[in-house]
């Protein structure tokens, strides 16, 4: 009798998991740049329930010029030579490709699954909403002229289409390039898995996926013979 009850559970319960599958999850994206201060929210969610979040701020300046310590510089410059770096590095990239050879050659069998798995996924990925706002000002206010132009002619092609909502706002009395910006997806689950177990049947993606398995395998026995290499040269010191 449980048990009966506990089939009668189950598939009540398929069509419901199916349907949330179907529905899916959706991402909104909200970047905004004010003053050298970018902001950003990532947030993902099912049936209207967030289920990740994350909020953050960086500063541009810092994040593409990184400052490097002085003396850690001219320790680098004394202990190796630029042709030294140079043979060092070739033989690491000769390493490396060695190494991922085997997986390239798989890649390459695998083009056409790979195209058509790519041509799926576009369908299950619906785009809600798109939008974005430049606040530009150069110090040469024709150039200023030139690129809003040129973003408002995009716009008029691209804000067509109901979802997207592209603009800019030149600025002639102050240097400034600010932006702000909005995107929300929704995926669909349910056609991901499908394209996937599809995808799976073709030989040359099975073959791909055991190369890669045989990789991992080996970097992973290479670094536990590394580390007790470490840990017996330690023992015998």
């Amino acid at each position: 009798m449980n048990c009966n009850l506990f089939l009668i559970i189950l598939i009540a319960l398929i069509p419901i998991f199916l349907i949330i599958l179907y529905n899916g999850i959706r991402l909104f994206l909200t970047v905004e740049k004010e003053k050298g201060i970018v902001k950003y929210e990532f947030k993902v969610t099912m049936l209207k329930i967030a289920i990740f979040t994350r909020k953050d701020t960086k500063e541009i300046i810092d994040s593409i010029m990184p400052k490097k310590d002085e003396d850690s510089e001219e320790n680098e410059a004394e202990s190796e030579s630029e042709e030294e770096a140079e043979e060092k590095d070739e033989k690491g990239l000769k390493e490396k490709y060695e190494e991922i050879k085997p997986i390239l050659k798989e890649l390459k069998k695998s083009k056409e699954e790979l195209k058509s798995f790519l041509k799926d996924i576009l369908k299950a990925i619906d785009l809600k909403k798109l939008e974005g706002n430049l606040i530009i000002g150069l110090s040469d206010h024709t150039t200023t002229v030139k690129i809003a132009s040129w973003i408002w002619s995009i716009g008029a092609i691209v804000n067509s289409s109901k979802p997207t909502l592209l603009t800019v706002e030149p600025r002639f009395n102050e240097v400034i390039t600010d932006f702000e910006g909005k995107i929300e997806l929704k995926i669909n689950i349910l056609l991901l898995l499908i394209y996937s177990l599809v995808l799976l049947t073709k030989k040359n993606i099975r073959e791909l996926i055991k190369e890669l398995y045989r990789q991992k395998k080996s970097k992973d026995k290479k670094e536990k013979e590394s580390i007790n290499d470490n840990s017996q040269k330690e023992e015998n010191n």
